[in-house]
């Protein structure tokens, strides 16, 4: 045993980098919502690609039975351990019987948590992402519950990374740039007007907006003819247009095939930025070419590069949290001592 749910949060799973190359047989890719962030957590906890907890809005409490370390990457939530604040993504050692509260989300929606000594999860088609639709993957193919316990690795601990923390965020909390949109494969079904016209309005999510998805409200954009077509197979992003005229940008969790109109398809790169906005927040699009997207792209993986070679060459340490009966370790990270055996 090592981590026990005390109270689950609003809804928490265990996701990692996704399950890939199994849509054609009908498996949900699921995974992390925030691929940034998630990378940003195994830098910090020299990782790779291990199962974290996602969590949404409201986060969960959770008792560690185990020593270990954990860092928190996303979207900063009301923290605290021992009901002491503790700081966002930074690495923080845990003894037996530490309880730590995620609370509410200050501003976005999603965080990771992370361990040192990560969670002990099957994999299923070679991913352990939680698909709750379809009860795949994960802890039980679930949200997480209160009362479950889950497995951790117990490998010695590299105290190390104590203290090793970042600035980085992967997306803007005042969230009001555009989110740059490629053209759909259904492109011709919509009026030169309506496709020029999705650049001014401002979609505002709904409260049907979850990890399959986020439905639009606010402007229709319906086609010139039927909104339905025959199902073909959807990607992460596209954007599908129902016969009410408000898109769906489809997500992670989403179906394989969809037989609605997809006018567009949300750039990559622009994913968090969809994700991490809450009901009520608005949206604005802005049609990119194949060379801008790309060049978006670039961008933006350069300056997640950037951050995870800083963490893991000059990283920053923040110390304060670290308790008195732990100066040995302050001591061993300020090159004054020897590590203890």
């Amino acid at each position: 045993m090592s981590i026990k749910i005390l109270k689950p949060g609003l809804f928490t799973t265990i996701q990692d980098l996704g399950r890939f190359g199994h849509q054609a047989e009908g498996f949900s890719p699921a995974g992390v919502m925030d691929r940034p962030s998630f990378e940003i957590l195994n830098a910090l906890l020299d990782t790779n690609n291990q199962p974290a907890i996602e969590i949404t809005m409201v986060g969960p409490t959770i008792q560690f039975l185990e020593q270990n370390l954990f860092a928190v990457t996303g979207a900063p939530f009301n923290m605290k351990l021992n009901d002491t604040p503790v700081p966002h993504q930074t690495v923080i050692k845990v003894e037996p019987g530490d309880i730590l509260e995620l609370g509410a989300a200050q501003h976005g929606v999603r965080a990771y948590i992370g361990f040192a000594n990560p969670l002990k999860i099957p994999k299923v088609e070679g991913s352990t992402a939680t698909h709750t639709r379809t009860l795949v993957g994960g802890y039980k193919g679930r949200v997480l519950k209160a009362k479950d316990i889950l497995t951790t690795t117990s490998e010695n601990l590299n105290y190390s990374l104590i203290g090793r923390s970042t600035d980085f965020q992967s997306f803007s909390p005042k969230g009001n740039l555009p989110v740059g949109i490629m053209d759909g494969p259904q492109l011709e079904a919509f009026s030169k007007r309506t496709i020029k016209e999705i650049e001014d309005i401002e979609f505002i999510v709904s409260d049907n907006a979850d990890r399959m998805g986020y439905r639009l409200k606010g402007g229709s954009i319906q086609p010139i003819e039927s909104a339905d077509i025959i199902s073909e197979p959807v990607a992460l992003g596209s954007v599908q247009v129902p016969k009410d005229g408000n898109p769906i940008i489809l997500l992670n969790d989403r179906q394989t095939v969809g037989g609605y109109t997809k006018i567009a398809t949300v750039i990559d790169s622009d994913i968090v930025d969809i994700i991490q906005k809450r009901p009520g927040e608005i949206i604005k699009f802005e049609w990119v070419t194949f060379n801008e997207a790309n060049e978006i792209l670039d961008r933006k993986r350069r300056k997640l590069e950037d951050a995870i070679i800083k963490l893991k060459r000059q990283p920053k340490r923040y110390l304060k949290n670290i308790r008195p009966t732990q100066s040995k370790i302050k001591s061993v990270l300020k090159g004054d001592s020897k590590p203890w055996i």
